[in-house]
């Protein structure tokens, strides 16, 4: 039987905890906060999860001022790779400099390929 259509795989990691030099303030960039990431890619090309783990993780070594710095070359280093059709990037930070009474503060990002 021949399946008419196209097939799309998705490929995540779903809440990987990561140490993150990320922040606004000194510390923050010195120091390194706790945070958590989720990542979904779609691409006709094969995505393996154990190679995107290694391209997050080297990402992740690097300093940023804001979450969206470390999504924004998270997402240049996925679309170069594997030139996926739709990214979504999720950034949960952990611990934040203010007294607060919620679980984190986050940035999501979607991205999908122009048609």
């Amino acid at each position: 039987m021949q399946l008419k259509g196209r097939i799309r795989r998705k490929v995540f990691i779903e809440d990987l905890k990561l140490h993150l030099r990320c922040g606004v303030y000194p510390e923050e960039r010195k120091l390194g906060v706790e945070i958590k990431l989720s990542v979904e890619v779609c691409s006709r090309e094969f995505v393996d999860y154990q190679e995107l783990y290694r391209v997050i993780s080297e990402v992740s070594n690097k300093t940023y001022t804001y979450l969206e710095d470390f999504q924004d070359e998270l997402l240049r280093v996925i679309v170069e790779k594997w030139d996926p059709d739709f990214v979504r990037i999720e950034t949960i930070k952990l611990s934040v400099p203010f007294q607060n009474s919620f679980k984190g503060v986050g940035v999501e990002l979607l991205w999908e390929r122009r048609t």
